[in-house]
């Protein structure tokens, strides 16, 4: 018979039981669940929308963290370029309505004070630059070529010259004050007779005008740079005819106009695709809504220096 001995050495090298080994493990899985999380670019809401990345994320939280209106809307425009079928194009959407509706405000009461011919220059000048502070008109949605024609309104009306002093002077009249208002100065008396004098005529009404409101700008669409242009560094203008309909919709556009050295085809169909996407608040003759035919609008693609 043979009789096994335990080796006490033995027991303590082998026989037990570590944990060690799970814990390193589930650590070393949670890092790279972590990290994967966190440089995912996340999952579209809907079908063919873009997948959001942490690009596009950031520039959208940076647009909403603007506290000028005239900037949060070009950085929201400019996202809206970049992005444009993420999956928040609703909410950027709304809030570019929303922004809009403030501007054109701001903008009808800039015309109204301009155009007013009771104001003084120094009050119209004021209030243009009171506008241009608020809405930059070197950002995406500024009014730039509008606000020109309206500096351009005031200096005129600046330097128009001021009408004439009418007014009599003061001379002392020859004539007596104590005369009878029947009586001519140096007549000899005379016998008053009666005069018959006519009725006159009924008033007529005046003919009332037409009153005619053209089209405004309510939500605008800033054309895409065509990119073989951009990266030659090609700039061009291309004027657009638009036709509006009663809902302020584009219905058709027509190119007046392209001045590019390169890509013109590339630059009119950025034009035409941003003048379709533009709304307008319609035409309107005596409050009634109207379509409006051949409404012109440039569209600039500058080239950086």
């Amino acid at each position: 018979m043979y009789q096994t001995i335990d080796d006490p050495e033995e027991e303590r090298r082998g026989g037990g039981f570590s944990i060690w080994p799970f814990l390193i493990g589930a650590v070393l899985a949670g890092v790279v669940f972590f990290f994967v999380w966190l440089f995912s670019p996340g999952t579209p809401a809907d079908p063919g929308q873009s997948v959001e990345t942490p690009a596009s994320r950031a520039a959208y939280l940076q647009a909403l963290a603007e506290p000028a209106p005239a900037l949060r809307r070009a950085r929201l425009l400019d996202y809206q370029r970049a992005f444009p079928d993420t999956d928040r194009a609703a909410a950027i959407t709304d809030q570019l309505d929303i922004i809009q509706r403030a501007e054109l405000a701001d903008w009808e009461a800039l015309t109204a004070k301009v155009y007013d011919v009771r104001a003084e220059a120094e009050d119209k000048q004021a209030a243009l630059t009171a506008y241009e502070a608020k809405w930059n008109r070197a950002l995406l949605g500024g009014r730039g070529e509008e606000l020109d024609a309206l500096a351009q309104e005031i200096d005129e009306t600046a330097k128009a010259q001021p009408l004439p002093d009418r007014s009599l002077e003061n001379v002392d009249s020859p004539i007596p004050q104590n005369l009878p208002s029947d009586t001519l100065a140096g007549a000899p008396p005379q016998i008053f007779q009666p005069v018959y004098v006519p009725p006159p005529p009924p008033p007529t009404r005046p003919v009332a005008k037409d009153v005619i409101v053209q089209p405004t700008v309510r939500r605008n669409t800033s054309p895409r740079y065509p990119r073989n242009a951009r990266r030659r560094n090609i700039g061009a203008i291309v004027t657009v005819a638009m036709n509006i309909d009663e809902k302020g919709r584009v219905s058709q556009t027509e190119i007046i106009s392209v001045d590019a050295e390169r890509y013109e085809r590339d630059f009119i169909k950025a034009a035409e695709r941003a003048a379709m996407r533009t709304r307008f608040n319609p035409k309107t003759i005596n409050g009634e809504v109207v379509p409006a035919v051949g409404v012109r609008k440039r569209y600039i693609f500058r080239a950086e220096d």
